[in-house]
């Protein structure tokens, strides 16, 4: 049975740090900021926390209170008229813990993610095939039909109407020990290779020679929201998905040190699909 977390939600823990930021920003006190858009300041701090409830329309009018730009006021004020997610995400939503649900209503926001694997390739780089081979031996077991389904209408979604760009980085391990038949992995393979050409997507490789680096402990992602100069960090572990406290950003500057770059990881991708074809 899902797990309900008393707290609030994260597109709304989101929104109030925005909000937050722009008072700081302003260098307003509570009081100086709620007197600025006639609300009482409780209001004000429960909003700043993600616990009290606003309106995309009081979202406007406090934004337009205080002078921000008509980008940064979209964005939140579009933010805050979503708090339940994408409608795809309805079909779901009863067999999912809260924070999951949030995390992938937050990751449905997002323009840019930037995603890692190790050990096994990133969900949202993963072809249809590799993913229902992943959901068939995933412990504790789980419906395949209804995975896959909420995984492919993630990969599909289009933020804002746009189409989403990935940013990909596989430690190179995960090519050599695979562990995979070698049909699925060939589609796997094609299918990176069809990503890093889409004209919007990168895929590079750590090569296996390299030892020791940042990206040991595990895959994550790093959502981007460049509207509202913003970040949120996800990791991936044997249980799903997961909030993490810190920004990941760094880790993955530092892991981005031992990349191949974008042609270089062409050919070895390449040379793996070609190894699997002989």
């Amino acid at each position: 049975m899902p797990v309900d977390y008393r707290a609030p939600n994260i597109n709304a823990r989101s929104l109030g740090q925005h909000l937050r930021r722009i008072r700081e920003i302003l260098e307003l006190s509570y009081l100086d900021a709620a007197s600025r858009i006639g609300r009482n300041a409780d209001w004000l701090a429960r909003v700043e926390t993600g616990f009290g409830h606003i309106t995309p329309t009081e979202v406007a009018e406090i934004l337009d209170a205080y002078g921000a730009p008509r980008g940064m006021r979209d964005v939140l004020v579009d933010l805050a008229s979503r708090p339940e997610g994408p409608p795809w995400l309805a079909a779901h939503v009863k067999r999912l813990k809260a924070l999951v649900r949030d995390l992938y209503t937050i990751e449905s926001e997002s323009p840019l993610i930037h995603t890692y694997g190790i050990a096994r390739i990133p969900d949202l780089a993963r072809c249809e095939s590799y993913a229902r081979l992943a959901f068939e031996h995933h412990i504790p077991r789980v419906d395949v039909d209804e995975e896959l389904d909420l995984l492919l209408h993630r990969q599909r979604h289009r933020p804002g109407g746009e189409p989403r760009t990935l940013d990909v980085i596989l430690d190179g391990h995960t090519l050599e020990h695979h562990g995979g038949p070698a049909d699925i992995m060939d589609e796997q393979l094609t299918h990176l290779l069809e990503l890093s050409d889409d004209g919007r997507s990168t895929v590079r490789v750590i090569p296996p020679s390299t030892g020791a680096h940042a990206g040991l402990h595990g895959s994550f992602d790093v959502f981007e929201f460049p509207a509202v100069t913003d970040r949120v960090s996800v990791v991936h572990t044997a249980l799903g998905i997961d909030a993490t406290p810190v920004d990941l950003w760094d880790t993955w500057r530092l892991i981005e040190e031992v990349t191949l770059s974008p042609a270089e990881s062409r050919t070895l991708l390449e040379a793996h699909r070609s190894t699997l074809r002989e």
